[in-house]
């Protein structure tokens, strides 16, 4: 072959015969190659991150669509609502109205969506990839589980103070409603439990759990007794004892004395009722579902004496128990709460349910004082700070009503209840803010609020446990 392709090459002019015999060119040819597969590979790599973009850019217009379109309290038809924000995005074409399922029953609404847009390929073409199919799909939900809330509110008299009791009512109002709006109030009960010093469950229950009422003795009216000329017996608070902080259940003694009827501090007699236990006009709403019940309470519960927090919180616990389950039935059947509710509470581990306790407060915890004798005449009209020292006497400390406080709390949170806790600090002093911190489930669940965002703070609540929620 050498013989043969020699004379070829004698043959050549000069210049071509120095190309075939050179060899530092060889490279150029590899490095164009090289350059090519470099451009094809960057673009393929803008390509993908053009496609990126624009399919995050239409997931994320997909998921505010269900979101939005899920909402139960949305006017709007839920098909409409995705629509709407694909066309309001500039992305009408890459959905419609057969890509929108809507699912609703009584206490839930899902919806799901799929689209797709198309891209022009700038690069891949190369590879004979012209366009490139963006997807995006997702769905939204809000379900109104069977709700149960122990709604616990501060009625102490240092609520007078800067307008708190003002600014209270209407944000604890509107929570309510945002609580019982639309389907929601088929499925939701609340138990209002005002408290102050100490906390009414009210004559039926007071009975119930063994109260034993004082005697009925007389006392002219002029001395602070009734129209009757009796003494006042206006009130069903129990005295509960160390050991009914030791569990999640409601008071369970064979009896109770009742907690007397007497102030500590001055009354400001134009807001406040006399007592310690908040008279029974103030007393706990149980399971209740009917808004203007509730309402009513909230519009018309009058301040009483001391900041009992403890007693407030053992009854939020235990209303929410499924071992009052039995209290309730009972209840139903003396036409005091909905016979929708009588199989209330629902069991721990139901997963149908969700419990929750809203505390507010704008106080720390006080030492519980008694008058040393239940049935002094003077008790009816003496705030006893006005009286000898002889005349009363310390029942518990700060600290033990603290630590009783805690106990309740930590039972709440016991991850075998898993009962959600929010705490509201009103206008209240740090050591008031740290045993509601300490309380709440966690930091997100405790709340600091003055009178101009109240509202605010219980309008969040609401909205927390209204919960809406993306479930793709």
């Amino acid at each position: 072959m050498r013989r043969r392709l020699r004379p070829q090459m004698n043959d050549m002019p000069p210049p071509l015969r120095r190309f075939a015999r050179r060899e530092d060119g060889a490279m150029l040819i590899f490095i164009v190659y090289v350059l090519v597969i470099i451009l094809m590979v960057t673009g393929v790599g803008i390509d993908l991150m053009r496609f990126e973009r624009d399919r995050a850019d239409l997931q994320y217009t997909l998921d505010r669509a269900v979101l939005a379109a899920a909402d139960l309290d949305q006017p709007l038809p839920a098909k409409q609502v995705v629509l709407d924000y694909f066309n309001k995005a500039g992305l009408s074409n890459v959905i419609d109205a057969d890509r929108v399922i809507v699912t609703k029953g009584v206490n839930y609404q899902n919806v799901s969506a799929t689209a797709a847009a198309k891209m022009t390929t700038q690069f891949m073409h190369m590879t004979g990839v012209d366009m490139l199919n963006v997807p995006a799909s997702g769905a939204a939900e809000e379900r109104v589980p069977n709700v149960e809330i122990s709604l616990v509110l501060d009625i102490s008299g240092s609520m007078r103070n800067s307008g708190r009791m003002t600014a209270l009512r209407p944000a604890a109002r509107s929570f309510v409603d945002m609580v019982m709006a639309g389907d929601a109030r088929l499925k939701s009960s609340i138990n209002l439990i005002p408290y102050a010093g100490q906390t009414n469950p009210g004559p039926w229950m007071f009975d119930r759990l063994n109260g034993q009422r004082y005697p009925d003795i007389e006392l002219a009216k002029k001395d602070g007794g009734t129209e009757e000329g009796r003494y006042p017996n206006v009130s069903s608070c129990l005295e509960l004892g160390a050991g009914d902080f030791t569990h999640a259940g409601l008071p369970a003694a064979a009896s109770y004395d009742q907690v007397p009827h007497f102030m500590n501090w001055s009354i400001a007699s134009s807001v406040m009722d006399w007592g310690w236990c908040p008279q029974d006009r103030s007393s706990i709403v149980y399971a209740s579902n009917d808004e203007d019940q509730l309402k009513g309470m909230i519009d018309t519960m009058r301040m009483h004496d001391g900041t009992g927090t403890q007693f407030a919180m053992k009854y939020a616990v235990a209303l929410l128990n499924p071992s009052s389950r039995g209290i309730f039935a009972a209840m139903a059947d003396d036409g005091l709460i909905p016979d929708g509710f009588r199989n209330r509470p629902a069991d721990w581990e139901d997963q149908e349910t969700a419990k929750y306790i809203v505390l507010m407060t704008d106080g720390q915890i006080t030492e519980q004082v008694r008058p040393d004798e239940t049935m002094h005449p003077k008790n009816p009209t003496r705030e006893l700070l006005n009286r000898s020292s002889g005349d009363r006497y310390r029942l518990s400390s700060a600290g033990t009503n603290v630590s009783r406080f805690y106990s309740q709390c930590d039972l709440a949170k016991d991850p075998a209840r898993n009962i959600i806790v929010y705490t509201i600090a009103f206008d209240a002093p740090s050591s008031a803010r740290t045993q509601m911190r300490n309380c709440a489930s966690s930091d997100a669940h405790f709340f600091v609020a003055g009178t101009d965002d109240i509202d605010i703070v219980f309008e969040n609540i609401a909205r927390q446990i209204n919960q809406l929620k993306l479930v793709n």
